[in-house]
């Protein structure tokens, strides 16, 4: 892993430490299929690490919007986890991570701000730049694909309609998050913060395929001629919460940069 500062490297190394022993022992723990609780505990126990992991940025750097949506981002996530792990309140906990991908948004609809500043268009474009609205038209088209789901759902009579509206919103919007971020991590202009981009964008990637992942997961018990596939998930699911814990380990590190996007 590429590391950015002296302090940035002491601290992430330490993070990375303490993540990877947590990934491995719950991993051991679903091999054996043993102590599902206590996995699931340790589990929760990496989501919140990435959360203390940006909470300690904002005292070892300076504090801006982007860490501060990246730390709230990663409070929403151990919500949500919470729900998903320890309750059956799916729906509560999709809607929380379609605030971590709000959070999201909020980073790189900011990041993209500072380009257009880059490119020297300030006396207009900069000062128009609103990201509320930027956030605004985004949720927009997310709302209008769930909207469409959820008429769906309700004249085809689908079952969990609320779910599935809240799931649509959330990929809508993790999908226009991930293009963002892959067409910025490839900026030149922003070359002295290009390690932490890539980290952002490949922890995004990540974080995607654990989505895509579970997803197949759940496929079967909610589409019954997938039913079929019941049998392999379980070996499946053994790769979820890794690709998600790298994944929000890999964001977290994008907290340690150099520019201030937000000046």
């Amino acid at each position: 892993m590429t590391y950015f500062d002296e302090d940035g490297n002491r601290l992430t190394r330490v993070f990375y430490l303490l993540l990877a022993f947590l990934l491995i022992s719950f991993t051991a723990l679903d091999l054996s299929d043993v102590l599902p609780t206590v996995s699931d505990s340790l589990k929760l126990a990496g989501t919140a690490l990435c959360f203390l992991y940006t909470v300690l940025l904002l005292f070892l750097y300076h504090t801006d919007t982007d860490r501060m949506a990246l730390m709230l981002s990663m409070l929403f996530a151990v919500a949500a986890d919470v729900f998903l792990l320890f309750t059956k309140q799916y729906a509560i906990g999709v809607i929380l991570f379609c605030f971590v991908q709000g959070f999201h948004s909020i980073r790189l609809l900011t990041i993209k701000r500072f380009v257009v500043r880059m490119n020297g268009r300030i006396s207009a474009s900069y000062r128009n730049y609103k990201i509320w609205k930027a956030v605004l038209l985004q949720n927009l088209i997310q709302l209008v694909f769930s909207a469409v789901v959820l008429g769906a759902a309700f004249v085809l009579k689908w079952d969990h309609t609320w779910l599935l509206a809240a799931i649509f919103f959330y990929a809508s919007g993790f999908a226009i998050n991930l293009t963002h971020i892959f067409s910025i991590s490839h900026d030149v202009r922003l070359l002295d913060d290009m390690k932490p981009l890539r980290c952002y964008a490949l922890g995004m990637l990540f974080y995607f395929i654990c989505d895509l992942l579970l997803a197949f997961c759940r496929l079967p018990g909610y589409v019954s001629f997938l039913s079929g596939l019941a049998g392999i998930t379980k070996y499946v699911y053994l790769f979820v919460w890794p690709f998600y814990l790298i994944g929000l380990a890999l964001i977290a590190t994008s907290g340690i940069r150099h520019q201030n996007f937000y000046s």
